[in-house]
């Protein structure tokens, strides 16, 4: 009698510490699978990539490798006419992050520090941060060396060093012009992926995904480098387009009727180790930089694929929100040019995907903007609005109904040169672009407009067309009253 109750209570005794187990092992797994039950917020995952055009599989580039991007875009919305608003990269940042046009905020130069021209602005991180979340970054989120530590509980942008070399040539090329010119301006090392700095970046970021509390909901921003130059990926990224880079459909000519301020002789690229200062690069040099920019696509693709997986393992793919963009688009040899910094649509033009884990893939074709990402992201999350009025349009409704009408519907983007501000309106299938005086904004000093109906690039400038004298007209006023407001 006594062996048996001794059994029995052995047998409770296992029965109770199952269920204790059982309990703690659920306890582990409700930290990730659900929206916090406190809170209900939806977690941000923020990925910006440099320089990135939509030069990807899922917008009809089908000789591109990025997988994991077209993934997420047929899962999300993608956004088909989305437009940064400024080409180069701190104006850029500085507007949908801040939700305030350059000409706004007056952060217009890649040097400007935020908070010596807004000093008590929010932030979109910020606001993040001031209503519950866990702000964390990683990379180039803010332009490197400005960035903004009031938004985050960590933020980290290094290694700021881009042109990280690994074959000994290019290091010892690196560091004999480091004082009067840049290295070269790609490389293919036979390297692991976390030896360039995107895999860096990518190692602590997806490490930061497994040290999230439960308690409250993070927004994690991650910064990718490349494709901007140097063109520095591993090599088997390089192998992937031995031959299918020279299905880039490259731009030979110029526009036609152009002002001569419209372009800046590729000055980022002239900067870099056998480019020549001026005039046409040799066919070999323009081969190798096509294939490098597709190679760090590529290689970038991998990096967000890599955050994904990380999300999925922490089982976090069901309650967050994945924003992928580029900062600006950018020319492979089009039109003459390198790089950015031009008014035309190739330098303004992003990809902008958005997945939403409780909402149907959509594509979007109406015309949005970079700086409608502060107020759809808040809207999304349901978070109280910043104390400043913001520029953009919240897209929250069109998640819901893609044919949602937007109010807004035109992009304006802003650029300077020495003596002129550009700014470029598009709407519909026209573009105008105004160079007006730096010191008296309402003096116009060039003018051009561009007709999309039958091309996706500029051919010719039409402005002084008399057939077009009334949408050029209607354009006009529409700027007028855009830059008025501001």
């Amino acid at each position: 009698m006594i062996k048996v109750q001794a059994s029995k209570n052995a047998r409770h005794f296992i029965v109770m510490l199952c269920v204790l187990l059982s309990s703690i092992a659920c306890k582990k797994k409700v930290k990730n699978t659900n929206k916090d039950s406190e809170s209900n917020k939806y977690n941000i995952l923020f990925i910006i990539v440099d320089d990135l055009r939509p030069l990807l599989g899922s917008y009809g580039a089908n000789y591109i490798y990025s997988p994991n991007i077209d993934s997420l875009a047929r899962k999300g919305l993608r956004f088909d006419n989305a437009f940064a608003q400024a080409p180069i990269c701190s104006p850029s940042r500085m507007s949908f992050l801040t939700g305030l046009r350059p000409h706004q905020s007056q952060l217009t130069g890649n040097n400007m520090q935020l908070r010596d021209k807004l000093p008590t602005i929010q932030t979109l991180p910020q606001l993040f941060k001031e209503q519950g979340y866990q702000t964390r970054a990683h990379g180039k989120v803010f332009h490197q060396g400005n960035g903004d530590s009031i938004s985050w509980h960590y933020y980290d942008d290094s290694p700021k060093q881009r042109s990280t070399y690994h074959l000994r040539e290019n290091i010892s090329i690196n560091d004999a012009y480091s004082k009067t010119k840049r290295g070269r301006p790609f490389e293919a090392a036979d390297v692991h992926d976390s030896l360039y700095t995107d895999g860096i970046i990518a190692n602590r970021a997806v490490r930061e995904l497994d040290s999230f509390s439960s308690n409250e909901p993070f927004f994690l921003a991650v910064g990718l480098l490349k494709p901007h130059l140097p063109f520095n990926a591993p090599k088997k990224y390089w192998d992937l387009y031995s031959h299918s880079f020279k299905n880039y459909p490259v731009v030979n000519k110029k526009p036609k009727n152009i002002p001569p301020l419209a372009f800046q002789n590729s000055g980022e690229l002239r900067r870099y180790y056998t480019v020549p200062k001026n005039g046409s690069l040799k066919q070999s040099l323009k081969d190798s930089l096509t294939q490098g920019y597709m190679a760090c696509v590529s290689y970038a693709d991998a990096q967000i694929g890599r955050l994904l997986s990380g999300l999925k393992q922490n089982n976090y793919t069901n309650n967050t929100i994945v924003v992928v963009i580029g900062d600006h688009g950018y020319h492979l040899g089009d039109f003459e040019d390198w790089c950015k910094n031009t008014q035309y649509k190739m330098d303004a033009r992003v990809p902008l995907i958005i997945y939403h884990p409780d909402k149907p893939s959509q594509i979007i074709t109406q015309t949005v903007e970079l700086v409608d990402l502060y107020p759809t992201l808040i809207d999304l999350a349901g978070l109280s609005k910043p104390k400043h009025e913001l520029s953009g349009q919240s897209l929250a409704k069109l998640f819901d109904d893609g044919n949602y009408l937007l109010e807004k519907n035109y992009a304006l983007t802003e650029n300077k040169r020495k003596h002129h501000l550009g700014f470029g309106l598009t709407q519909g299938n026209y573009r105008l672009i105004e160079w007006r005086k730096r010191k008296n904004i309402d003096e116009i000093d060039e003018v051009e407009l561009y007709d999309y109906q039958n091309t996706y690039y500029e051919k010719i400038n039409v402005a002084q067309e008399k057939a077009y004298d009334s949408i050029l007209n209607i354009m006009q006023l529409k700027m007028n009253k855009i830059l008025s407001d501001l």
